[in-house]
Formats: structure tokens, sequence, C-alpha cells
């Protein structure tokens, strides 16, 4: 039964519906029938069960309430059985124009400023009115003229110049707690042509809006807009432009951009550039504009004259032009000439993008070239990417995935971006050009484009090559070893002979009391042939950067908090650090008087870099003292020290039940760094790792070093991820290739780290993984009782760490993940912070602490110093796969495969 009714507003009260008898109920005396309408308290409805007629009791209004759901309840009786049934009973109230519009925010004035932005088209403003009525939708144009808006004024100049749009849509009040529809009418003004830049004038526009439907005195608003147009200027920011040009750039390199003042904020004014020039002998540079540019794009139209002796530094006048208002300005531009001329290579194709291999593109020269060679593009081999490796003339601007005025001048610039052709392979096409590609993408200008993949190898080195090899390499050490004994004897025969007991000198580093991960130097050895090593380091002249200088008298060094053999790190307070009033405690990095300008680049790398970043769980740079003095990185201080020791501390304190409430006392309160750890702890000190690196990744910074020893813990247990002496800035590549040789820390280093020395954000993820076993196990030493050369054809067959004890599977199947042999396979730091996020909601175990999970002999000694155990010497490191498999078999698997499971 469909009980479904619609009735108008200000409908005079009465009887709308009459609930029927069905006729059984005359046939069968002994069943009786009765109706009821429920929940009708307080509506305007009622039910007469005498006449079993529904009325309305009084005028309905639906700009009060637009719906009402009743039920009507059927009882049926038949003896003593008895029978009820409930069905919907819906009113809706149909609309009827009886509301005057009025403004939703109480204001029928706002500002509308032209300045910049003079396009036809341009929205100035907006100003709304409400009305409770609804509007149909359809039809549209009925609808508009429902309303109307128009502009109030007499002066034909605005008539012109200015429009109002009208747009409506549907809008839901909420009166008495239920949804009424209504209707938002927004009146934008508009350009209605473009504005000169010379046009100043202000004034009030008046639209009047009105009803045409409602018949009351109210009908009509009027909306103001208070308008200001602006005059703007057309002038050069610069006095003078200066380029520099290298004499073996071709025709249409691209030098530079030429733009006036705020030229990038205009919109609707054209403005065009041209170039004069007194000399028209060394007329060597053009400039061209796109259709949409609203600057000038210099360029080579003349590669002969850059070779011209007399053409060393050329003049041009550079004048600017506003169409509309005639207005110019003008400014100087001096391109220099320098560079020495190169001859070109022979067989070479005019087109850099013929180019098919990274030898013969940076051998060869080509159209559009800036200093006589092509340039090679690496790409990131990830698939199909707008970032493929390419031939370009410069990789500044080719290929960036737009076709500009210089490219499309000739198809010989970057075909890459501006081609029509037929593209071949894996790609995705762009508007023009490629948008993304696959491998090496390589075009012929006014043919077809190729993506294919890189199967190019280096051809390996014949036995005349390895002969001539040799040869160099053992005549350099002969005259290395000449040179060396010719001045150790000098210095012997003229230096006074030191103490025996003074002159002991170790390479091992010294033990200390304070977490090596504040020295940037614990990971790399010089190399004691080098020249530079024997220069010292304080001749070495560091630029001065003032937004990080601190001033050195401010800076008072306390106690030594850790060293390695070419640096250490203090503890020191400074005197208005960063305008704070007082003292603050810091930590200060800084060399020792043996380091080598090698660890000097390392240091200043660090100080580079962490200019660079900001966040919460990385360790935070306050300035430097780089002036009159060694260089000092003042960073952070972060009272408890490493991670590594705070897990292992830890294991002194005793087990720790989440939510227990023996630990909710005064001093947890007072003290929360002191309290025992909690599995939740533990979680979180990977959670907040996690986002730290996390925000490096997506900063494109590798860590390369990512341990519980590089991890310092500040006040609140707070992690700060530190020691950036291997970070390297990999934004140009996704990856970073270490060539030098050095000591590294293999038990935390990836397998394609390892074997391929190659770096990326997924080979940190790796070692988060090893991070995570160190803080299950309280700060156990990875692949306890595995000498740590053993570990390279170990890893490779597929074995990786069992689940310690108190590890939940969750955890472990997480530390797998991060081990998985495929990078592209292990989670990214994104989708490890949420994973632990997670955890951290669920958990509600607890850790005993007091427990090992594997003896303390093999976690904590590894038959190796404290010191040792993280970093092993790559000269003495096995190469990968010179161990036979039955070695492994026999040797290997019977001894220790109680620390391994299979992956």
């Amino acid at each position: 039964m469909d009980l479904s009714f619609h009735i108008k507003e200000n409908k005079p009260p009465g009887t709308f519906h009459q609930l029927q008898l069905p006729p059984i109920h005359h046939l069968c005396q002994n069943v009786s029938i009765s109706y009821k309408l429920l929940a009708v308290e307080g509506l305007p409805f009622r039910y007469n069960e005498n006449t079993t007629g529904v009325s309305v009791v009084q005028r309905l209004d639906r700009e009060e309430r637009e719906r009402y759901e009743l039920i009507a309840k059927c009882t049926v009786r038949e003896g003593s059985k008895e029978m009820q049934v409930e069905v919907p009973f819906l009113v809706n109230v149909l609309d009827e124009d009886d509301s005057a519009p009025f403004l939703p925010n109480g204001t029928s004035t706002t500002d509308a400023v032209v300045e910049f932005n003079r396009k036809e088209g341009t929205v100035l403003a907006t100003l709304t009115v409400c009305d409770a009525d609804t509007t149909p939708i359809f039809p549209i144009e009925s609808s508009r003229k429902k309303y109307t808006g128009t502009i109030s004024t007499t002066d034909p100049w605005i008539s012109e110049t200015f429009r109002v749009d009208h747009i409506f849509h549907e809008i839901y009040f909420s009166p008495n707690g239920s949804q009424v529809r209504g209707t938002l009418h927004e009146y934008k003004l508009m350009l209605n042509k473009n504005i000169s830049v010379t046009e100043n004038r202000s004034f009030q526009l008046d639209v009047l809006v009105n009803d045409t439907e409602f018949h009351g005195p109210e009908r009509s608003v009027m909306l103001h807009f208070n308008v200001s147009i602006l005059p703007v200027s057309i002038q050069f920011p610069n006095v003078t432009y200066q380029f520099t040009v290298n004499r073996n750039a071709q025709r249409f390199a691209h030098i530079g951009k030429i733009c006036i003042e705020n030229c990038m904020k205009f919109c609707g004014v054209n403005i065009t550039y041209r170039l004069l020039s007194p000399n028209a002998s060394c007329y060597a540079v053009g400039i061209l504009q796109g259709r949409e540019d609203k600057f000038g794009s210099l360029y080579v139209n003349d590669s002969s004259v850059l070779l011209r002796p007399e053409c060393k530094e050329i003049q041009y006048t550079v004048v600017a032009s506003d169409k509309q208002s005639k207005k110019h300005a003008k400014t100087q531009l001096t391109i220099t000439l320098e560079g020495t001329i190169i001859k070109k290579e022979e067989d070479c194709p005019e087109c850099c993008a013929v180019n098919k291999h990274r030898a013969e593109c940076e051998e060869c020269g080509g159209v559009g070239v800036l200093t006589g060679k092509c340039q090679w593009r690496q790409g990131s081999g990830k698939g199909i990417t707008t970032n493929y490796s390419t031939c370009t003339p410069s990789i500044r601007t080719c290929p960036d995935g737009t076709c500009d005025v210089i490219e499309s001048k000739d198809p010989s610039v970057c075909p890459q971006d501006c081609t029509n052709g037929n593209i071949i392979g894996g790609h995705e096409r762009g508007a023009h050009g490629i948008k993304s590609g696959h491998g090496i993408c390589y075009c012929f200008p006014r043919q077809n484009c190729y993506c294919e993949k890189d199967d190019i190898k280096e051809p390996p080195c014949d036995d005349m090559c390895k002969t001539m090899i040799a040869g160099a390499v053992l005549l350099s050490f002969i005259i290395s070893v000449v040179i060396s004994s010719y001045f150790i004897h000098r210095y012997h025969k003229n230096s006074p002979k030191p103490q025996i007991a003074s002159a002991e000198m170790t390479f091992r580093r010294p033990a200390q009391s304070y977490p090596i991960s504040y020295s940037s130097t614990n990971v790399r050895r010089p190399s004691l042939d080098s020249t530079e090593n024997q220069v010292p380091v304080d001749t070495f002249k560091i630029p001065e950067d003032p937004k990080w200088e601190f001033p050195r008298k401010n800076l008072v060094l306390g106690k030594t908090l850790g060293e390695g053999e070419f640096g250490k790190v203090v503890k020191a307070t400074a005197f208005r650090l960063k305008g704070i009033a007082g003292y603050t405690t810091v930590a200060v990095k800084m060399l020792k008087e043996n380091a080598s300008h090698s660890e000097l680049r390392d240091l200043l790398s660090e100080f580079s870099l962490l200019k660079q970043v900001n966040h919460p769980h990385i360790i935070k740079l306050y300035g430097a003292c780089s002036q009159d003095g060694p260089l000092y990185l003042i960073v952070e201080y972060a009272k408890h020290g490493s991670l590594r020791d705070v897990l292992r501390e830890s294991r002194k304190v005793g087990p720790s039940y989440v939510g227990s409430d023996t630990n909710r006392n005064s001093s947890y309160l007072d003290n929360p760094d002191e309290r025992a750890l909690t599995m939740g702890d533990l979680i979180s000190f990977a959670w907040q790792i996690s986002r730290g690196m996390q925000y490096l990744a997506e900063m494109k910074l590798v860590h390369r070093d990512l341990a519980a020893r590089n991890v310092l813990v500040a006040e609140g247990r707070k992690m700060k991820i530190s020691d950036f002496g291997l970070s390297r800035d990999v934004y140009e590549e996704d990856s970073y290739v270490k060539r030098s040789k050095g000591r590294i820390p293999v038990k935390w280093m990836a397998i394609e780290s390892l074997f391929d020395h190659i770096y990326t954000a997924q080979s940190d993820v790796w070692s988060f993984g090893i991070l995570l076993w160190e803080i299950v196990t309280l700060g156990g030493n990875p692949y306890p009782g595995i000498a740590p050369e053993r570990l390279f054809n170990l890893l490779k067959t597929g074995y990786r760490m069992v689940r310690p004890e108190n590890c939940s599977e969750e955890m472990y199947d997480l530390m797998l993940r991060c081990w998985k042999q495929e990078p592209d396979k292990r989670p990214t730091f994104a989708d490890i912070s949420k994973e632990l996020e997670k955890m951290m909601v669920k958990s509600r175990d607890y850790l005993d602490l007091a427990a090992s999970t594997l003896s303390d002999s093999l976690l904590y000694d590894d038959g190796l110093s404290e010191e040792e155990t993280p970093l092993v010497d790559c000269n003495n490191a096995p190469l990968p796969r010179t161990l036979p498999a039955t070695w492994i078999e026999n040797k290997l698997y019977g001894r220790i495969s109680h620390a391994f499971t299979r992956f």
C-alpha cells in the first residue's frame, strides 16, 4: 500500500485522505479492523477513528518543514487472535513562491580590485542572494529568468567594460532540525573586455536583483561593488641584464629569459620584447616569445658570430612594449662570450636526440647545444617514466614536457618535446612529443622516435688493455715508493727523534662513553698516500653563510661526548642561540688535528644536508662557526645518547606491563624518561624513526648508515636520526653508486649495497629492518655469532635472522618484508609508518625486559669488540660468489642455521 501524499503549502486545513476498510470486514462478522496514525504528536495532522479520515489542522509552510514521516498502523482481531501491520505514511509539502530574497551573510557590499589581471572574463568579486523557495533545475533558462540581475548605471564605459554573470544552485536550510531545500544565487562581477594598463579610476557599481515571481514589496535586492582600477607600470626590474655564452654554443641554444617587473602576474596585458644592437657585425643573439609567454626567451641565432675574436662583449638594448597602451620600457643587455673554441667532431648528427648511447652523445655536438657538446640525461630505469634516458642539447630545458618557442623553431632542437611523428616502443604521448618513456628514447627529426630498453653493456677489457693497466699501476707504485722514501728520509734526517712512548699510533677507534653517532668520520678511513691529506685543514677557506654563522665567542665548549679517529663531539653551551636569551645546551661536532681535507668535505657535506632538513625526528642544526678557526657544527643536544645504549640500559630496569598501574605514580608523571620500557614504547621508537626516514626519502636523501647507534634519544624519549656522514643528495638520481673503498656497516647493509654498491631509499628500508631487530632485542648485535665477512654469500642464499622471542608475528613479518631481495618489493617508509601506527593502536602485550631473546654472549659479545662489529674493511671483504655452494652447506649451515630462517 502506497501512503505517500503531496500537499501544497498554504492550503486551508481539511481532510486529504480516508483509510478504507476492506470488504472482508462486512463478510466476516467475527473480524474487527482498526486504524491508528502514529507519531503525530506535535504535528499538524489528525486522525478521526470514526470516519477513518486524515486531515491537516493548520496551513503547512514548506520553508519550515518540507517532509513529514508518519506511520499508519492497522490492527486485525479475530477472536483471541490479533495481527498488526505498520506502513510508512509520508506527506511532502509542495512549494509556493511566497518568500522574498535575502542576503545570507547580511552584507550587500564587497570590493573589486583590478590590477595585474586585466583580462576579459576575469571574475573580480561575487555577492550572493538566497531564496528559501525551491527553484527548478530544468528548464535552465526559465530558472535563470526567475531571478534577474541588472547593472544599474548610465555610464556607457561601465556598461561596455563590466558584466554580471548569474549562476544558482540548490542549498539546504535547517530551520527546525529538518533539511529544507532552497536556492543560492551568485552574482559575479566580471570584465567584459581587456582593460588598458593606464586605466585608473574608482567607482561604485550597483546591481539590481529582482525575484520576478514574488509579488511582495521586498522582491528586489540591491548589490554594491566598490570597484578600484589601479594603473600598472611597464618597467624592468634590472638596469642591466648580464648573460655568459660559451663560444661553442650552436644555433637555437637557449641562453635565458627577459621579463618586465611583475610580468608573471600579468593577465590580459600583451607585452612584446625586441632587441636593438648598435653593432650589427656581432649580432649573435635573438629573442623569441610564444603566444602565451609573458617573457622573452634569449637564444643564439648566429653561432658563427660567437667564433669572431673581436666579439667579446656584445651590448643590446631590450625594448618591452604594451600593444594596447603603446607604453614601453628599455633596459641594457650584456652578452659576454667565454670558452676556448673546440674542433667539431666529424660524422656527428645535427640533432643530439639521434644519439642512442651515452658515449657518442657526449662526444658530439648538435643544434641547440650550450657548450659545443650534447648532454646525456640518465634516467631512473623504472618502467615508463618522465625521467627516461636520452641525449639532449641542454638537460635544463629538454626534455621538460613543453615544446617551447625556441624548440618549435627547428625540429632538430628537441624532438623529444615537439615531435608529432610516430613514437615506437614503451611510451606515453603528451600534447606534443614524449611525455613518458621506457629505457632510452631517441628521435630522428621529422621522422619517428623510439623508446626501448637499454641492453648495451660496456665492452670488456682485452688482454692488451689489461697489460697496459697493470704496467701503469706498477710504474705508479714504483714512483710513489721512491718519492715517499725520499721525503721520509729527509724528514727523519732533519727532525729530532721523539720518545718511543709517544710514538705509538693506532687505527682502531678508541672506546667512548657517548655514542659515536655524533661523529661524521666514523665510517671512512682516509687515504694516507694522498697529497691532499698532507695539507693542514685550517688552510682551507670556508665561505661564510650569514644565515647559519654563529659567533665563536658565544660558544663555551665542555666535556667530550664521543670521538672517532678524525672527529669528535663535545657538549657545549651557546649564548643567545637563535635570539633566545641566556645559555642553551648544545652538541658541537668538530674535526681533530689529524683530519684531512677529505674529512672536512664530509663535515661540510653534513652541514649542507642538515641545512636542508627540518623534521622533529631528525637531529636539528642550530648553526656553525666557520670563520677564524676550525669548523664547528652546532646541533641539538640529545641527553640520553644513542638508542642502542638506551635499549641496553633498559634491560637493567626490569619488566614493565602495558596497562599496569604500578608505574602510574607521581614519579612516573614527573620523570617519564626513567620508567621501564613497554612494547608500546618500542613500537613508538620505530614509528618515530620511520617518520623521519619517510621525510628523508621524500627529500630524495639516502642515509646509508641507519642503525640504532646512529639514532639519538632526546628528552621525552624522542627519536632523532643523526650521523649524515654517509648521506648523499640524490635528487637528480634515484640511486647513488658508491665507488670509493672504505669501512662499511655490513650487518646493516642491503644486498644490492653489498654486492653492487647501489644505495637508494629502499636500501635504507633494509637497514630499518635490522634496526627493528635491534629494538625488539633491546640493543642486540645483528646476526649474533656470525663474522660480518661471512654474510656476503650467506645473505645471497636467502637466509634471514629468525624471529626473536617476545617479537610479534606482525612485527617479524614487517622485518622480513624489509629484507626482501628485490628492492621494489620492500615496503616504502610511508607504508611502514602506517603499519607501525596500527601496531601502536593494537599493542596490548608486554615485553619482559629481564629475559634475553638470545644469550647475552651472542647479543653483546659477538667475538668482536663493540665498536668493530658494525664496520668491515671493504678491501678485505670477500667478492660475491667466491665460496662454493657446497662449502656453504657443509661448513656454515650446520653451525649457524639456528640464527637464520629461509626467506
